[in-house]
């Protein structure tokens, strides 16, 4: 049995596709990589098939090579991951007659955007979609938008959904020293902590952020850590580095910085399912996010965290402010969160995702 993945980008590709495979494998089946984004040091096949500006001239030549790179591999089974870039390879998969070709959608992004972008991305989910024989996608909200743009689309959600599940043997706060890393870092027990995990992008809700905390918190105790972000990125924004941003750049131990935190901060304009959101929640760490799909489908108003209307710039500030004037807000949302977060433990998802991989398998295989 061999499946192949494709997926734009290697790294993140290890994040989240490389748990799949790693079952699959153990479970005797050749599972193999192709990614558009070359990064030396990655096992699997560069081929630039996604939908970016400097592969646009060359993408008959990336679906010769990805017809051809089918034809000669013969797979089972056929994941092409994300919505910029599953279009290339699900053609080439068509046309190579790979019998199972899932759409594996990781976000509906066209919610995000407005005018044109927003009418070309819908146009791309119904052109994933018509060359796919199955759909699958993260979140229940992700499932309504693309019901929404081809009715007779049957998205499937694995398990509660997401990507691969999370490990949460990794995200908890038991195993990292809060007060070290925050002495290390010249942060004090008494500061509020607030992190923004993300990029560096206007529709991740970056430059809000940034003029957040540049024109509302003047308070020398309300902090804001930035993981994947340095001090260039912040100066693209504003014209000098607040004492009280903490630029950190790449972070190797993500789950180390949100158990030395106390919110997570998240008004990004789309989301599939945040993971940024569940590693928070496992992480001791409680979510501020804008109040779209994808996030709302996590986090419950006051419950499980706290979620802001049309991403109000001055309800994160009442809310941050509220919690720093009483900490003690914070305890019952964390444990509501925790709770919530076992639903989408990796030691669940995988099994049910094996399960779905053999009912697909088993489909093809009758001639159905």
């Amino acid at each position: 049995m061999r499946i192949i993945h494709f997926h734009p980008d290697p790294r993140m590709a290890m994040i989240f596709i490389a748990p799949l495979m790693q079952a699959e494998r153990r479970k005797g089946m050749e599972s193999e990589l192709v990614f558009s984004v070359h990064r030396s040091g990655i096992e699997g096949t560069n081929i630039p098939f996604d939908l970016s500006a400097p592969n646009l001239p060359g993408l008959p030549l990336a679906l010769w090579r990805v017809w051809k790179y089918l034809k000669r591999r013969r797979p089972d089974v056929v994941f092409s991951h994300n919505t910029k870039s599953s279009l290339i390879p699900l053609i080439g998969a068509w046309l190579a007659g790979v019998p199972a070709r899932v759409y594996f959608n990781h976000g509906v992004p066209y919610v995000g955007y407005q005018g044109i972008l927003s009418v070309i991305l819908r146009a791309l989910e119904r052109w994933n979609i018509a060359f796919a024989t199955h759909v699958v996608t993260v979140s229940r909200d992700m499932q309504t938008l693309l019901c929404d743009v081809s009715p007779r689309t049957k998205a499937q959600i694995i398990h509660y959904g997401s990507a691969s599940g999370i490990d949460l043997h990794i995200f908890s706060p038991e195993l990292y020293s809060r007060t070290g890393w925050r002495e290390a870092h010249g942060l004090h027990d008494e500061d509020l902590v607030v992190v923004y995990v993300g990029r560096p992008e206007k529709r991740k809700g970056f430059e809000l952020v940034l003029r957040l905390w540049s024109n509302q918190f003047h308070d020398g105790n309300i902090k804001l850590l930035l993981c994947g972000s340095g001090p260039d990125d912040v100066l693209r924004y504003l014209s000098t580095l607040p004492p009280n941003i903490i630029p950190l750049g790449f972070v190797h131990n993500v789950p180390e910085v949100l158990a030395a935190s106390d919110l997570m901060i998240l008004p990004s304009l789309h989301e599939g399912l945040s993971y940024a959101c569940l590693e928070a929640q496992a992480g001791g760490a409680v979510v501020v996010a804008n109040n779209i799909p994808g996030i709302r489908c996590l986090v419950e108003d006051w419950t499980t965290g706290f979620l802001v209307s049309d991403n109000e710039p001055m309800q994160y500030v009442k809310i941050i402010r509220e919690v720093s004037n009483n900490r003690s807000l914070l305890g019952p949302i964390q444990q509501k969160a925790k709770l919530n977060v076992l639903n989408y433990s990796r030691e669940a998802f995988i099994p049910l995702y094996l399960s779905y991989l053999q009912t697909l398998l088993t489909t093809h295989s009758s001639g159905k």
